[in-house]
């Protein structure tokens, strides 16, 4: 994961995780789903960034992008229908877990984005 991303992805965890305690004060398979989904969505933006990593960075790989699609694609997703089959966790918890990691990330990287720039002058 690029080191631009990589501290997003963990304050999103972190966030989430912490919903998924205060929401399994009242709610167990609800605060399962959350923590659930944020910790896929998390995994599925590593697998994405490593993707585009080894596409578009310096040194590109066909056999890494493949590696990467290999295990976004087929390991991934088994896990995602292990989970959502799962009848101790919600299945809308699990929504509301990948879309607070999905904003949170999302959020942080137009905010950067439209950030000014600091700029250095000579001496």
């Amino acid at each position: 994961m690029s080191e631009r991303i990589r501290p997003i992805v963990w304050q999103a965890l972190v966030i989430v995780v912490g919903a998924g305690v205060v929401v399994g004060l009242w709610d167990l398979p609800m605060s399962l789903g959350v923590v659930a989904g944020g910790l896929w969505n998390a995994a599925s933006l590593w697998c994405l960034s490593g993707v585009l990593q080894a596409w578009l960075g310096p040194h590109p790989s066909r056999r890494r992008v493949i590696g990467w699609l290999l295990l976004k694609f087929p390991l991934l997703y088994l896990v995602l229908f292990g989970l959502t089959g799962h009848a101790r966790m919600s299945v809308v918890g699990f929504g509301v877990g990948f879309s607070l990691v999905l904003l949170i990330v999302l959020g942080s990287l137009i905010a950067r984005a439209r950030a000014p720039v600091a700029h250095s002058h000579g001496p």
